[in-house]
């Protein structure tokens, strides 16, 4: 063992097993784990209140494995994550900082920062890939370009050559010792005592912890793969894996969950089972989703302001408050719409396919900014993520070249007899329709007065009447989108068809796109950073032993694409009696913070819809858009 003493610095990568930066620290030397909180840099993306009681409770399972390894996890909270580090260097004469990767837009900034900081003060800066099976950086066409469609981008990682993982753990770690101003797990603040009511239901529900992530994932590899094709789309009970606030936290090696499926995978093709293996395949092609997420969000650091179709920029989207505060409610008058709101304001848990109707209805239907509702889910989703909020929201608005197109429009009454053919899901959280018969379950409004009046139901009483008919949802579309084309041929005719952040134009012909290609700035040897470090993309021109996994019976016992705590709704949205009944476990964050001073990362409405084109990170003034072109295929 070397001589070294490493600061081992946490962020999304909570667990022993499978961590290269701690793996890497135990092998050289002692180690000084710390996990710093900086909620002044989280800046509008403040985790929202059942996101940061997950990672409460990550962290102290994460200090107890620590503790049985021989270290202690240092808990610092700070104004400035630098200055924290600079600290701990200080304390313990540290020879090097070790951390895995992270991919989102501030994260990225943040990092190349403080690395860039600390080499200049002589201190040694590795870092690795904790979070993906392969870097962004390593994966291209065979032109070297980006891909921009998930097809192709996931057919070419499937078919690369990936390292074997080591599942086992650092036996035994030799803590670096030193003093800094340190706090216990309750001072960090990452949840207050008016919220651990509502919080004490998610414990009953979920089990944080890198521990009782490798359950969660064993007894889905066991139990649930083999028939994963035929009930992930089933909206109610736990017909997903379930795994993504494990994946989130970094509390699971992905590396680890594709290995096993794999294994998986492979047993069942022998048996010449191929039910099984189409299980597999789908499950993969999910991890697949999250690997595109982050290498968006790398490779195209503006999404989470910006479409990447470039032409959307000039959609007229109907920046509405009072809708958007309807549809957040669950009070749109379209049952499926409205239960999977409500499910996602008492729990912070919705199932993929509700996040899409959902999210759909929002931008199509309301035509909603999508920005806004990626903030709302970023709020109050349990396994909030932001590259994944942001393929997901770009995805549905037809911002992608292989997303939804924008023109397509799906009928709520349709989705909810493709997808709760039983109403099963929509009485469940709607708990006014629970006495509606089956076959007007999800279109009360045109069941026969007697219907209604057997079923207790009001229209515009105790349930709402439709917010917008879905013919006049489609007119209004369509209007729209010719507006918007109309807009985009005016500004290129003028010439302020600004194009600093287009990376690809409109196109009916995806096979046909010109893809930026992404090279790497060259600076001066330096000794003190690894191979492994993370590089900084540029454009240049020719992401315990209870039940743990969630079974919802009911709101009362209830207990994962994010805003106002259940007493906001209450004041501030009008809420009717019906949503206080629900107990609330989505509240968001900052919400509640604004007591204690942190009430600029309160979710409000934007006041523009429109991008901010002018704001750049630091390394786009160097981007360049190359137009040589690349065939991707389409989704």
């Amino acid at each position: 063992m070397g001589s070294n003493r490493t600061i081992v610095w946490f962020r999304r990568d909570l667990r022993i097993e499978d961590n290269p930066a701690l793996a890497a620290a135990a092998r050289e030397g002692s180690v000084f784990p710390v996990y710093i909180w900086c909620p002044k840099e989280e800046r509008q993306f403040y985790p929202g209140r059942v996101s940061r009681w997950w990672l409460k409770q990550s962290l102290a399972h994460l200090d107890q494995s620590l503790k049985s390894l021989g270290a202690r996890l240092v808990l610092i909270k700070t104004h400035s994550t630098l200055t924290a580090l600079l600290e701990c260097i200080k304390a313990i004469q540290a020879t090097k900082v070790v951390f895995n990767h992270l991919y989102d837009p501030v994260s990225l900034v943040r990092d190349h920062n403080i690395k860039e900081k600390l080499v200049e003060l002589g201190i040694s800066v590795q870092s690795y890939n904790g979070d993906l099976l392969y870097e962004p950086w390593e994966v291209f066409n065979e032109s070297g370009h980006t891909f921009t469609t998930f097809d192709p981008f996931w057919k070419r990682c499937v078919q690369m050559q990936m390292d074997v993982v080591s599942l086992i753990p650092p036996w035994r770690l030799t803590p670096a010792e030193g003093k800094v101003e340190e706090c216990s797990i309750e001072e960090l603040g990452l949840e207050n005592e008016s919220e651990k009511p509502s919080n004490a239901l998610l414990g009953r529900a979920w089990s944080p912890g890198w521990r009782n992530a490798d359950k969660a994932l064993n007894e889905f590899v066991e139990q649930h793969l083999l028939h994963y094709s035929k009930n992930r789309l089933k909206v109610g009970g736990d017909s997903t894996s379930l795994l993504s606030p494990y994946l989130h936290f970094g509390e699971l090696s992905v590396r680890k969950v594709f290995q096993l499926a794999r294994v998986k995978q492979i047993v069942w093709a022998n048996e010449s089972n191929s039910s099984g293996e189409e299980s597999v395949t789908l499950f993969l092609r999910a991890i697949g989703l999250r690997e595109y997420s982050r290498y968006l969000c790398f490779n195209f650091p503006f999404t989470h302001e910006s479409p990447i179709l470039g032409h959307l920029k000039f959609f007229p989207w109907n920046a509405d408050p009072d809708k958007f505060k309807t549809w957040r409610q669950g009070r749109t008058g379209f049952p499926l719409v409205d239960a999977g709101m409500r499910e996602l304001w008492a729990t912070g848990w919705i199932h993929n396919r509700i996040r899409v109707i959902v999210s759909s209805f929002a931008v199509k239907m309301l035509l909603l900014p999508w920005k806004w509702g990626m903030k709302y889910f970023w709020d109050t989703l349990l396994d909030a993520d932001l590259e994944s909020d942001i393929l997901g929201w770009q995805y549905i608005s037809g911002c992608l070249p292989d997303g939804h197109e924008l023109e397509r429009l799906d009928d709520p009454e349709i989705q909810g007899a493709k997808f709760d053919p039983e109403g099963e899901y929509v009485r469940q959280w709607l708990p006014e329709l629970a006495r509606m018969p089956t076959e007007w379950i999800h279109h009360p409004w045109d069941a026969p007065l007697c219907v209604l009046r057997a079923a207790g139901v009001e229209l515009g009483q105790n349930y709402p009447m439709p917010i917008i008919d879905i013919d006049l949802a489609r007119e209004r579309l369509t209007e729209a989108i010719f507006k918007m084309w109309e807009s985009e041929a005016a500004a290129k005719a003028t010439g302020s068809g600004a194009r600093d952040e287009v990376v690809v134009d409109n196109t009916n012909n995806v096979e046909n796109l010109d893809n930026p290609k992404v090279v790497f700035k060259a600076k001066a040897p330096c000794p003190t950073i690894s191979a492994n470090d993370q590089k900084v993309p540029a454009l240049q021109d020719s992401k315990n032993d209870m039940p743990i996994r969630k079974r919802p019976k009911c709101v009362a016992e209830e207990g994962q694409n994010q805003d106002n705590n259940s007493q906001n709704h209450k004041k501030d949205t009008g809420v009717s009696s019906i949503d206080q009944d629900i107990c609330s476990t989505a509240d968001s964050s900052s919400c509640k913070k604004q007591c204690t001073n942190t009430s600029t990362y309160s979710f409000s409405v934007p006041q523009q819809c429109s991008s901010s084109s002018n704001l750049k990170w630091p390394w786009q003034e160097q981007i360049d858009v190359d137009q040589s072109s690349s065939k991707d295929g389409a989704m």
